[in-house]
């Protein structure tokens, strides 16, 4: 009966059905075989169990961020871009800082990349809408090198002149209908600015092609920072054939056999879904989806409590933030944003998007589409609700991504359905104090109505986005409880609010039953996978302005550590 490891004297918030709180917990061959009280451990321990001593601090079950884009996270960050999100730069004076440095080391011609920027935290930007970073900011320093700058969202791209020049943008380039060229008023000229998928690659598809070891570099960064985070499974959520030149590659399909190396080589520390792009996704189309299903070879032969691949990411409409979201009601400025899903009329693109999420249901694979806007999230329960009525005898979980404004009616009827949705609480404290000029204060009061999710039944899971916020849960969960904007400490739709103890159950046991694997994972009791997250402090008791800034101490993934940031804070023996 003796147990590989045994964990005592903490305060293991189990996540099971009474939310109970315990002291130990025994684990073999990667599984949890004894959770309860420290004397209750006594008989699986032996000559060779391995002892940790919690000390009292807080254990929980490993976070399950539900959607992420994992290689184009490890991509954005250093050593492969330049980090352009706060605190490393906080105005357009330190980006161009920033870039300077980067040029003097980078050779005449060689592109140059970040990620991050956000006027939320530019100097400049905070208290003027109509200040934006342009390339006149930073053509100055960087004449001989294209330069491509990511916003946090990655719905906004920042270029110079040298990269103009490549891609062969000018005053008379029109811009594609489902994007934006910003351009200056008195001459036409682009500014430097891309707005949405179908502009953004317009320059992103001359950018080269991250190099395969460069991609590996990407997802194994991606994995160090989930392992440091706590984070022991995610959803990586849009790689595939119909990405392989969309982001200097950050979408490649070469990904699937990447993930399968690593798992192979024992380097990929956290269990990983994947939602694969069958198409452009700013233009995905069902006939791109059956060529690519016939087509692509989709591995059916990993470990799926490790990798696997059971979904397609789809789009149904763009960001509030540029105007591009699918809305019911007009913006402050006009318009109602547009759907991304091919069609003449409103009614092809509700029927296309159904036939799609259909074909996919038929074929036993999830569709997780992202859906901001209040029209296009009705779209997309319309779809997902088509697909299970046609296919009774197919089960399949559904995803609805972001759900930023969404009917409490359809949610209802939504909830009625084997559907979850991916919520990004951390993303709504970003932009919360800006929304208000783009959607109204009614409506932004009520982005990502967490509470109304929970209360309708609907499964609600939280996740990060990466790189649109960096993997910090526990910045997600005070978000969640507060609501608070993190400039500002504005609060926005405090009847949205949620607990502390829905919040965590949203990043560890519902994200496990959106993966089908609730049986498996996502709570600490006998016969689940062992993974835990460690904290420095108690998650329940802190402050709650504090929970962003809670230390996680170690990682542990199948019974393994395989992050540790304790400094030697647990016996061990």
């Amino acid at each position: 009966m003796a147990a590989e490891l045994v964990i005592k004297n903490g305060h293991i918030i189990t996540v099971d059905s009474d939310n109970s709180i315990r002291e130990a917990v025994a684990v073999s061959e990667g599984r949890i075989v004894a959770v309860g009280a420290n004397e209750e451990m006594t008989p699986y321990i032996g000559p060779a169990t391995r002892i940790l001593d919690l000390h009292g601090h807080t254990m929980l079950p490993g976070i399950n961020d539900t959607h992420m884009h994992g290689p184009y996270f490890g991509a954005t960050r250093p050593p492969l871009a330049l980090d352009l999100t706060a605190p490393a730069v906080t105005s357009i004076e330190e980006m161009v800082d920033a870039l300077k440095a980067k040029v003097a080391e980078t050779p005449a011609g060689e592109w140059i990349r970040g990620f991050g920027w956000d006027v939320g935290t530019l100097k400049e930007c905070k208290n003027d809408p109509s200040r934006m970073p342009r390339r006149s900011d930073i053509d100055a320093v960087s004449p001989d090198n294209p330069v491509v700058f990511n916003d946090f969202s990655g719905h906004t791209l920042l270029v110079n002149s040298k990269a103009l020049e490549i891609a062969g943008i000018t005053a008379q380039t029109p811009a594609p209908p489902s994007g934006e060229i910003e351009r200056d008023p008195a001459t036409g000229e682009p500014t430097g600015l891309f707005k949405e998928p179908a502009a953004i690659a317009m320059v992103s598809t001359h950018i080269p092609l991250l190099t395969r070891e460069e991609k590996r570099q990407a997802v194994l960064t991606a994995v160090h920072e989930l392992n440091k985070n706590g984070i022991t499974s995610f959803t990586d959520a849009a790689i595939g054939p119909g990405g392989e030149t969309m982001l200097f590659g950050v979408m490649s399909g070469e990904f699937v056999e990447i993930y399968r190396e690593l798992l192979l080589e024992g380097k990929l520390t956290v269990r990983t879904n994947v939602l694969l792009l069958m198409g452009d996704y700013g233009a995905l189309t069902l006939d791109d989806i059956k060529k690519n299903f016939d087509t692509f070879a989709i591995p059916d032969d990993t470990d799926p409590l490790r990798l696997q691949f059971s979904g397609v990411k789809m789009f149904a409409d763009g960001v509030p933030l540029t105007g591009t979201s699918w809305m019911k009601e007009p913006y402050e400025a006009g318009g109602y944003g547009a759907s991304v899903v091919p069609g003449a009329t409103e009614e092809d693109k509700r029927d296309n998007l159904k036939e799609m999420v259909n074909y996919v249901h038929s074929k036993g694979f999830m569709a997780g589409i992202h859906a901001t806007g209040d029209r296009a999230v009705d779209a997309a329960a319309e779809a997902f609700m088509y697909a299970c009525d046609n296919n009774p005898d197919v089960s399949v979980r559904h995803q609805l991504i972001h759900g930023d404004f969404m009917d409490p009616e359809t949610t209802r009827a939504l909830s009625k359905y084997p559907c979850g949705v991916s919520m990004q609480p951390a993303i709504g404290a970003m932009i919360s104090d800006f929304e208000p000029a783009v959607v109204g204060a009614e409506r932004a009061a009520k982005e990502f109505p967490a509470r109304m999710v929970q209360q309708s039944g609907l499964v609600l899971t939280f996740s990060c986005d990466a790189p649109v916020t960096l993997p910090n849960w526990r910045q997600g969960v005070q978000a969640a409880v507060l609501r608070e904007n993190v400039v500002s400490g504005r609060v926005s739709g405090p009847e949205e609010c949620i607990t502390r103890e829905e919040a965590i159950r949203a990043y560890t046991l519902n994200g496990a039953w959106q993966d089908n694997m609730e049986k498996e994972k996502g709570s600490i009791e006998v016969g689940k996978l062992a993974d835990f997250c460690i904290l420095g402090e108690d998650i329940l008791t802190v402050e709650a302005r504090r929970i962003g800034e809670i230390p996680v101490l170690a990682t542990v993934y199948n019974g393994e550590i395989v992050f540790d940031g304790s400094k030697g804070l647990f016996e061990e023996k």
